[in-house]
C-alpha cells in the first residue's frame, strides 16, 4: 500500500514481489540518467490537487491530496506537502496513512529535503532524506509494538529525485514526442531507475472531464546494493497523463497488471493563489 504515496508519479508499480534482474553496472545506466537543465516548464503557480484511488476506475481504493506552495525571497523554494489515506474496502483489509513534505530548489528542481511518516496496521516508518550535492543521505525509523528501530544509509550520487522533484523535472521539460527522459527517484530509502518516453498528443478523459492531454509510458526499476537493477515482472504496462498546457498538472497514472489496473485520478484541483 506504499503506493499511495507517489501514485501521481510512479510508485503505483513498485508492489509485487516477481521480478527478474538485469545485470547493469554504473557505468551504463547511470550514463543514462537525463541532464538537461529545468525546461520552459519550470514555473508552478502555487495549487492544491486531489486524487482518487481505484481498481480499474470501479473500486475506490484510496484518496491523496498534494499542496504546492513557494517560500522564501532570496533562494526561493517549491514546498510540496502530501496525504493520504486508504478508504472502504482496501481500508477493512488494509488500513494505512502517510503524509510527507518534500521540499525543491525553484532555479534548479533539484530536492533538498524529503520526509515521510506512514502508518498501516502493525507498523510505523519514517523516511528522512537529505539530498547533498554528491550522495543522498537515508535514515529510516521503524516502530512495531513497544520497539524502535533506526538506521542510516547512503547512496553516492549526484543527480537523485525525490517523488516530488521528479515530477516537477518531468512535467518542466519540452515533452515532445518520441522524448525519453530518464531519473533517479528515491520514494522510500533506495533509488528507483524510472524511464518516461513521450508517446504523443491525445484527449483524454479523466472522470467526465475531456482534457487536452500529453501520454507517457514509463519503466521503473529498482537499484539493488550491488548496482544491478531489479525489474518488476508483474507489471505490464504504466501510462501518465499531463495537462498538455502551460500548467501541466498531472492528470491520471494507470499501472496494468495480469489482472487489471490501478489508477490514480485527479478529482479536484484548487489554486492557490
Amino acid at each position: 500500500m506504499k503506493a499511495i504515496l507517489s501514485c501521481l508519479f510512479f510508485s503505483l508499480f513498485l508492489s509485487g514481489n516477481a521480478f527478474s534482474e538485469e545485470p547493469v553496472g554504473p557505468p551504463d545506466w547511470m550514463k543514462t540518467i537525463t541532464r538537461l537543465p529545468p525546461g520552459d516548464h519550470a514555473n508552478l503557480r502555487p495549487v492544491a490537487l486531489e486524487y482518487t484511488l481505484d481498481w480499474n476506475n470501479r473500486i475506490n481504493a484510496g484518496r491523496v491530496n498534494i499542496a504546492i506552495v513557494s517560500e522564501g525571497t532570496r533562494d526561493e523554494k517549491f514546498v510540496g506537502d502530501a496525504s493520504g489515506r486508504s478508504t472502504g474496502f482496501a481500508r477493512l483489509l488494509f488500513p494505512y496513512d502517510f503524509r510527507a513534505r518534500s521540499i525543491v530548489d525553484q532555479d534548479s528542481l533539484r530536492p533538498l529535503t524529503f520526509q515521510l511518516r506512514e502508518k498501516d496496521r502493525s507498523e510505523e516508518n519514517s523516511y528522512d532524506i537529505v539530498f547533498e550535492t554528491k550522495r543522498q543521505v537515508y535514515t529510516t525509523t521503524s516502530k512495531q509494538k513497544n520497539k524502535t528501530i533506526s538506521a542510516t544509509s547512503r547512496f553516492r550520487f549526484d543527480f537523485g529525485q525525490d517523488v516530488l522533484s521528479s515530477a516537477f523535472y518531468l512535467r518542466s521539460q519540452p515533452l515532445e514526442d518520441g522524448d525519453t527522459i530518464t531519473m533517479l527517484v528515491t520514494p522510500f530509502n533506495r533509488p528507483y531507475l524510472a524511464t518516461f518516453e513521450v508517446v504523443g498528443r491525445e484527449t483524454h478523459k479523466v472522470k467526465g472531464t475531456s482534457y487536452e492531454a500529453i501520454r507517457l509510458n514509463a519503466t521503473v526499476g529498482k537499484v539493488n546494493p550491488d548496482l544491478t537493477i531489479k525489474t518488476y515482472e508483474k507489471i505490464k504496462r504504466t501510462i501518465l497523463w499531463f495537462t498538455d498546457d502551460e500548467y501541466r498538472i498531472p492528470l491520471e497514472l494507470q499501472t496494468h497488471l495480469a489482472f487489471g489496473y490501478a489508477s490514480a485520478r485527479l478529482d479536484e484541483k484548487e489554486w492557490l493563489e
